[in-house]
């Protein structure tokens, strides 16, 4: 790992870890736009990231980022004026690291999720959300279109370095009970060691629920300049906080190790 890529671990109630992940997503976003125009985020699925989009759609209040040691860079520290901070939405761009293979607005779909908690609760642009294509019959055409997504967002955008990887200002994602993340799973040796794709798509039996489904590769993730894992439950935090102390070194979600960037993992208290 390089030595300029760090990680951090906070563990509290689930109130508490929520607020305090939906602060630093917040003070992310705007010292993102601040530095390069944007903010692009990858959301996660499944049931954990509920609250935390509740609590981006609202903002946070300045006590709370006081109290959590964020500041907003330049002018906008200077027009706060101590009001709910919000969202850039507007400088915001939104994409998903994986996401199940079924229609549109059914119960297992990230997206629908993310736009019931998020979506319809934010002035987010229809423009600026990018979702996965997952209910496509043809997964590899999918995966191949939603690759064509993000290289054409960050070839408009401006991207530093587009021949190799993405670089996401901050990527959200989840912890499996068996150490999964995204729709990166133990048994499937193939994604885990993909080297050059962006998107994949896999049909993983042991899943819940199983079957196909897009993801995100482990070199998107790892060039991302933040990742933040949000967990709940007991089981989880467990794990997590082996994979933070290097003990747990075979699970997908350990071999998340940024190339330059901050992991930041929120469990709740043992």
């Amino acid at each position: 790992m390089n030595t300029s890529a760090q990680k951090f671990l906070y563990s509290g109630t689930e109130t508490e870890i929520t607020l305090h992940a939906a602060t630093l997503i917040v003070a992310q976003a705007y010292h993102a736009v601040m530095d390069h125009g944007f903010f692009s985020l990858v959301l996660a699925g499944g049931n954990s990231p509920r609250q935390l989009y509740c609590q981006l759609a609202l903002g946070v209040a300045p006590e709370v980022m006081e109290h959590y040691g964020f500041k907003l860079p330049g002018k906008y520290r200077d027009n706060s004026n101590g009001k709910i901070t919000l969202m850039p939405w507007e400088k915001t761009w939104l994409f998903w690291g994986d996401e199940r293979s079924v229609p549109v607005g059914h119960p297992d779909s990230n997206y629908s999720m993310a736009k019931e908690t998020l979506l319809s609760e934010a002035p987010i642009p229809e423009n600026h959300i990018f979702r996965m294509p997952a209910e496509k019959d043809d997964g590899e055409v999918a995966a191949k279109e939603y690759e064509k997504t993000i290289h054409a967002f960050f070839q408009t955008a401006g991207h530093p370095s587009l021949l190799d990887y993405p670089i996401f200002d901050l990527v959200i994602l989840g912890l499996g009970e068996d150490g999964h993340t995204a729709s990166l799973f133990a048994d499937n040796a193939v994604a885990l060691q993909e080297k050059k794709r962006w998107v994949l798509a896999v049909n993983e039996t042991h899943a819940k629920p199983p079957g196909k489904r897009l993801t995100l590769t482990l070199p998107v993730i790892n060039h991302a300049r933040n990742v933040l894992f949000f967990t709940t439950g007991k089981e989880k935090a467990e794990l997590a906080k082996q994979i933070f102390r290097s003990e747990e070194k075979r699970v997908p979600a350990s071999l998340v190790k940024l190339k330059n960037g901050k992991t930041f993992w929120f469990t709740v208290q043992l």
